[in-house]
């Protein structure tokens, strides 16, 4: 069973026999209290679940096993003190508010504004005892959402109804009920009295209670020479105050807003007078309106209004024909909305609301923890992803890099090549040139006729020379610009293939991993590839330059030998011409 912890600050004093019903009667939950004393049995209401919170060692593994799923709190100066520890260990706090802890008056206004503020961040739930002091909460900046009336409840076979009427002869006795407090009225209704017994000198006054403000009650009453007729009982229990409530003839509560802001909910006192069958004489104070009807269930004064307050016991008085229907409405009123039975219920019933929040504050701190999870594990991933883009990326620029590297040292081979070739080229035309220059000086020493034929040969030979040169030049140019040509493709292939890198780099995907290593691999391919294809280009040329090298070469190594064959053909034909 889920359990309420009830925290208080001091052992419950014999006018708080409600809030010990609030506990005691508890039936859907279980209930402990908790609070900074030692409890003690010389008390009217012990407890039997009592914990001193100051001695728990750990309070976190306490309130786990106690199962407690919230912290109620019988006053808001109460749940100030309590909160910390809720706050601590993610308690829901409740706050019953009865009085001047709902108070919106100037005088105490800052007080409590900040006293609330503090609890509203926490999401303290708060349970006023009347309208009244609902609508002082929302002036004080409390949530409508975080507020519900609980009205206080009294027990109906403590104070049992019975009929009254007024006596014919003897004391006609006006009862009051407690604190003596500011807030309570007692100078303005003992000035109230003395109007009263004026007219009827067999009334008296009892007030049974004890405060602060007793020195100054009974001086006021010395003051209006009442010694014998405003007695002062003192302070009873509910018993004893039911065993009163039977002998009196007139209830009557003078509540008042007191000086330092103090103000009432709506006094139990009153309501025990009601159910107990009295007429009942109070004022337009609080939540007091919400309680009694004027002259319907009771009778209505202002605050602070002593000749008013007069005429309201007056009307008693002098008609007790209408005792019956007012008295038989207002036990109706308590039954209906003031049975404690009802109450707790009704109390248990917004229990399993703030449960109920508790449960959707844990869903939800669990579903925030969990997207936060998912969200961290997406920015992982996301990195991971952005880091392999960008160490791909710095890969095919690195293989670039490469590429082009190898490609300006195959354009240097290439180069060294053809310069080497056109030495090799020059070397034999040289070589060319000085075996010319051989067979012409043996030509010149045969004969002019000789000289005249092989200067036409040269003529023509020269003529033949130029031709293959320019034609070996024009290939050269074509081979050149055909080697350029592929430059340029080969340039524009890659450009091509950096913007499609780059396109694909843009498009963050789940399959980009993929996509990146088979990129990587193409990228890779098609390097060996270009690498191969420079490769065998390169050594075709080789192969080319040494072929014609090698023609080239045995051109002119045939020509010589046709030329010293001719040569010889020539001195031959000569030797014979001389010999005839």
């Amino acid at each position: 069973m889920k359990t309420i912890a009830y925290f208080v600050s001091e052992n419950i004093k014999t006018h708080q026999r409600f809030i010990y019903n609030q506990i005691v009667k508890i039936t859907n939950y279980r209930t402990i209290v908790i609070g900074p004393f030692d409890n003690t049995d010389r008390t009217e209401f012990p407890f039997e679940n009592y914990y001193n919170i100051n001695k728990i060692k750990d309070l976190n593994k306490f309130f786990e096993e106690q199962d407690i799923i919230a912290i109620h709190a019988h006053h808001g100066s109460h749940g100030q003190e309590i909160l910390p520890v809720c706050e601590k260990y993610n308690i829901p706090l409740i706050v019953s508010i009865r009085g001047r802890d709902g108070s919106d008056r100037p005088e105490i206004f800052k007080k409590n504004a900040k006293r609330y503020s503090a609890l509203n961040k926490h999401g303290a739930h708060y349970y006023p005892v009347c309208q009244y002091l609902a609508e002082g909460l929302r002036s004080l900046g409390i949530p409508a959402k975080n507020m519900h009336v609980l009205y206080g409840g009294i027990e109906l076979d403590l104070f049992p109804f019975s009929s009254r009427t007024l006596p014919t002869a003897g004391e006609i006795r006006v009862l009051s009920v407690g604190r003596l407090v500011d807030k309570k009225g007692f100078i303005t209704l003992i000035k109230a009295f003395k109007h009263i017994y004026t007219q009827y000198p067999d009334a008296r006054l009892h007030i049974i209670g004890a405060g602060e403000d007793e020195k100054r009650i009974k001086s006021t009453i010395a003051e209006y020479n009442l010694k014998d007729v405003v007695i002062l009982r003192g302070a009873m229990d509910s018993k004893q105050v039911s065993d009163e409530l039977k002998k009196a003839h007139i209830f009557c509560l003078a509540s008042q807003t007191a000086k330092n802001g103090d103000i009432e909910g709506i006094p139990n006192a009153l309501k025990e007078a009601m159910a107990s069958g009295l007429p009942v004489v109070s004022t337009r104070h609080a939540g007091i309106p919400e309680l009694i009807e004027h002259q319907r269930t009771g009778y209505l004064a202002p605050e602070e209004n002593d000749m008013e307050l007069a005429k309201g016991i007056q009307f008693f008085m002098e008609n007790p024909d209408v005792w019956t229907d007012y008295t038989e409405r207002a036990r109706k009123v308590i039954e209906e909305k003031f049975d404690v039975n009802k109450q707790i219920i009704e109390q248990q019933r917004l229990y399993s609301l703030v449960n109920t929040v508790k449960t959707d504050t844990a869903t939800k701190t669990k579903t925030k923890s969990e997207t936060e999870t998912n969200t961290q594990v997406e920015t992982k991933t996301k990195t991971k992803a952005e880091l392999e883009t960008k160490t791909k990326t710095k890969a095919e620029s690195e293989t670039k890099t490469k590429t082009k590297a190898e490609t300006e040292t195959n354009t240097q081979v290439e180069t060294k090549t053809k310069t080497k070739a056109e030495s090799e080229t020059k070397t034999n035309t040289q070589n060319k040139t000085k075996t010319k220059t051989k067979a012409e000086s043996e030509t010149e020493t045969n004969t002019q006729v000789e000289t005249k034929t092989k200067t036409k040969a040269e003529s023509e030979t020269k003529t033949n020379t130029q031709n293959k040169t320019k034609t070996k030049t024009e290939a050269e140019t074509e081979k050149k610009t055909n080697t350029q040509n592929k430059t340029k493709k080969k340039t524009k292939a890659e450009a091509e293939t950096e913007t499609n890198t780059q396109n694909k780099t843009n498009k963050k995907t789940e399959a980009e991993s993929e996509t990146k290593t088979n990129t990587q691999n193409k990228t890779k391919t098609k390097t060996e590839a270009e690498t191969e294809k420079k490769t065998n280009t390169q050594n075709k040329t080789k192969t080319k330059t040494k072929a014609e090298s090698k023609t080239k070469t045995k051109t002119e190594s045939e020509k010589k030998k046709e030329m010293k064959k001719k040569s010889k053909t020539k001195t031959k034909t000569e030797k014979s011409k001389k010999k005839k």
